[in-house]
């Protein structure tokens, strides 16, 4: 019986290893933050010895890893929380990811959603941001936000409106 117990914990802890991130562990306490910039909000602190996956890089070097705690609807980067560049860390294996700025407003989208030039809904639109994807918010009415998508995950140079329905601000 300890032999099969034994076996059942190996089991249970393979899963944890995650071959497409890197493995860190804290030696010195480290601030967490909840984007990507110094200027951001802290999270969290870890504490020496504490141990993580980092997933994901910004183009600054910022890294990224999931808390493993719900977030609501926080999709694209905005479910990452984010440790300062390490040059200790090798991150070039990591993919890269859009970095929100951290004193942005931005329309987080769950599904396929229309940009429009103006606040009509049977005007042709300009685009469209996938689901679970973000654009920066300029302006809002009761039933629509302006939007910047140049601040955003595909960087386009649109500006236009999108309806409040089925959107999360982060």
């Amino acid at each position: 019986m300890k032999y099969l117990f034994g076996i059942l914990l190996l089991i249970i802890a393979i899963p944890t290893v995650n071959a497409a991130g890197i493995a860190f562990t804290a030696v010195d306490s480290l601030e967490v933050y909840y984007r990507p910039h110094l200027n951001s909000t802290i999270w969290s602190t870890i504490i020496p010895g504490d141990s993580l996956i980092v997933e994901v890089r910004t183009q600054a070097g910022w890294l990224g890893f999931d808390p493993g705690v719900a977030q609501a609807a926080n999709t694209c980067s905005f479910r990452y929380r984010w440790l300062p560049p390490d040059e200790n860390i090798e991150s070039d294996s990591l993919p890269v990811v859009w970095a929100p700025k951290p004193d942005v407003s931005y329309a987080m989208t769950e599904m396929d959603t229309p940009v429009y030039p103006d606040q009509d809904t049977t005007s042709t639109p300009l685009t469209i941001i996938p689901a679970n994807s973000a654009a920066s918010i300029e302006g809002l009415t009761a039933e629509w936000y302006k939007v910047d998508l140049y601040d955003s995950p595909s960087g386009e140079n649109i500006r236009g409106w999108i309806q409040t329905e089925g959107i999360s601000i982060n």
